[in-house]
């Protein structure tokens, strides 16, 4: 079995569905490869499912850094030429802090603040 291991910061609000009565949360996660001119970002589809899902849904906001471990699968589709995604069942996830709200205000901050 294979595990893959991906921290970014989500790309919109996760949605919850539920499938015959099986709560399923479904968002993306972004990783990027290469450097410079040859820098690209990946998607990952990501989905956790249960309780943990439907509890964790009210947090997983848009921007917000996220560490996700589960087991990859790659998926083949033909919309406007063949495609493929990257999907993800997430077996744990770390929040890793807010979206544009976690961030600092500069007028906030004082040089007392500042530890170094």
């Amino acid at each position: 079995m294979a595990t893959l291991i991906v921290t970014g910061r989500l790309g919109r609000d996760a949605e919850l569905k539920d499938f015959n009565g099986k709560k399923c949360l479904k968002f993306s996660v972004p990783y990027d490869v290469g450097f410079g001119a040859n820098k690209a970002t990946v998607w990952v589809s990501a989905s956790m499912w249960g309780d943990r899902a439907e509890k964790l849904s009210q947090y997983l906001k848009k921007g917000t850094m996220v560490e996700v471990v589960g087991t990859p699968s790659v998926r083949a589709y033909d919309k406007d030429g063949p495609k493929a995604s990257l999907d993800l069942n997430v077996s744990e996830l770390k929040l890793h802090g807010g979206g544009d709200k976690a961030k600092p205000s500069s007028d906030n901050v004082s040089d007392d603040d500042i530890p170094f």
